[in-house]
């Protein structure tokens, strides 16, 4: 049954069942041998708006489960999920006991943490065993920050399993001629054993994908014959960006989107 979320919901949507994300095959199978053989420290790449931070996010709700379904999809229902919400909630201590789980979860914003932060982790035990995640959102801000040297023994000295993210490791050109900037550490990139990139989902995927969520959202595509392939091609395929146009079409009066709505909506934000 359909029902009509507000817009802002839409633009913050995450997936809660692995059915639900399009695309990305590599690393929801990463993720699905994580929680029936145990994780280990993995990088995830890939631009943005192409739903990697969504799987993440997914995965990591899924590992601290009490009570995953038989397709490995969180609840949704018990303590821990509860307790995580999006997957960017601490779980650790207290709150890990009261949930029951076996996992921790230290999730780490890389563009805002700070030295004092970083020199704290190892304290209080919050490192201490092989179920504890640590998180870190867009890694290669660390480097730019000068705060990746940090870690690196942190990852080699504990038993903790890291998982990071971020949107390019390659050097990309600087400002000025002849100027390079380094995403990531040879160093860094090497203290993790599995890199697997995000990827764009295929056209005929996307399709059955938009008319799922416009029915469970209680959204209109007018002219859908022309519609859905526009937002494909508009999109370049990147579920963030449709996600957005699926936020906008919320707003509204008759929660429709068609192809001039489309044409219109503006991508001046594209990567």
């Amino acid at each position: 049954m359909s029902w009509s979320p507000s817009p802002s919901w839409i633009q913050r949507w995450y997936p809660s069942r692995w059915s639900e994300i399009v695309g990305n095959a590599a690393m929801i199978q990463v993720w699905l041998n994580f929680i029936a053989n145990g994780p280990c420290n993995a990088l995830f790449t890939g631009q943005s708006r192409t739903g990697k931070t969504r799987t993440i996010s997914l995965g990591t709700r899924a590992l601290v489960c009490t009570n995953r379904t038989a397709t490995h999809d969180p609840c949704g229902h018990c303590a821990a999920c509860k307790a995580l919400g999006d997957g960017k909630t601490e779980l650790w201590g207290t709150f890990k006991n009261l949930c029951g789980s076996d996992y921790s979860l230290i999730p780490i914003d890389c563009e805002k943490v700070t030295s004092e932060e970083l020199r704290e982790l190892p304290y209080e035990g919050k490192l201490d065993g092989n179920k504890v995640i640590v998180y870190l959102d867009e890694i290669a801000a660390l480097r730019r920050r000068r705060l990746e040297g940090m870690l690196l023994k942190l990852i080699d000295e504990t038993p903790a399993i890291w998982i990071a993210s971020a949107i390019s490791l390659k050097r990309t050109k600087g400002i000025r001629k002849g100027e390079w900037s380094e995403r990531m550490s040879k160093e860094m990139r090497g203290r993790f054993a599995i890199k697997v990139g995000s990827s764009h989902p295929h056209a005929d995927d996307l399709q059955p994908w938009i008319v799922a969520r416009c029915q469970e959202w209680n959204i209109t595509i007018l002219e859908p014959e022309i519609t859905i392939p526009e937002m494909i091609r508009r999109t370049c395929r990147r579920v963030g960006y449709l996600i957005h146009m699926l936020a906008e079409a919320a707003t509204r009066a008759f929660r429709s989107i068609g192809p001039d709505d489309v044409r219109r909506f503006n991508l001046d934000s594209q990567d």
